[in-house]
């Protein structure tokens, strides 16, 4: 009887695609995981998830027009979200300092405070929780790398 060999091209093709395959894997459980648990902390809060992105972008003012851009959607839509923030106290419209025909979106004190918070329940006990910062901080230069991109 004659043993049957994986050919080389077959091992090359597997480990290729093994490698990347597991990687694929893994990135994609990990992002799930880590939306879960952010969706779990934004409930927490009664917030819906774009409110809540909303809340995280909103650290510095911006316009409805800049953070639409940042939220990838129509500025119609930030406007809707933020009424709703605005109704709640969390959100104020100002005049921009530089340009009057604009609008910037500022957190008032308790717009900030609830950011604090969830910025602080979606750090707690993350899918990344138990990587020192060290470690996250290679895993992000990492996940750069691979994008393409570059740490700032």
């Amino acid at each position: 009887m004659t043993e049957s060999r994986p050919s080389t091209e077959t091992k090359n093709t597997a480990a290729a695609g093994c490698g990347f395959r597991e990687i694929r894997g893994l990135v994609t459980e990990l992002s799930r995981r880590m939306e879960a648990h952010q969706r779990s902390r934004i409930a927490e809060l009664d917030l819906t998830p774009t409110q809540a992105k909303a809340l995280e972008e909103l650290g510095e003012p911006r316009t409805a027009r800049e953070l639409a851009a940042v939220l990838c959607c129509e500025p119609p839509n930030v406007t809707y979200v933020i009424s709703k923030l605005e109704k709640q106290g969390m959100v104020v419209r100002r005049p921009h300092p530089a340009d009057g025909r604009a609008k910037q979106l500022v957190l008032t004190e308790a717009g900030r405070e609830l950011r604090l918070d969830l910025l602080r329940r979606v750090g707690t006990e993350s899918p990344l929780d138990h990587l020192s910062h060290e470690e996250r901080s290679a895993l992000r230069d990492e996940l750069l790398r691979a994008l393409g991109r570059t740490a700032s």
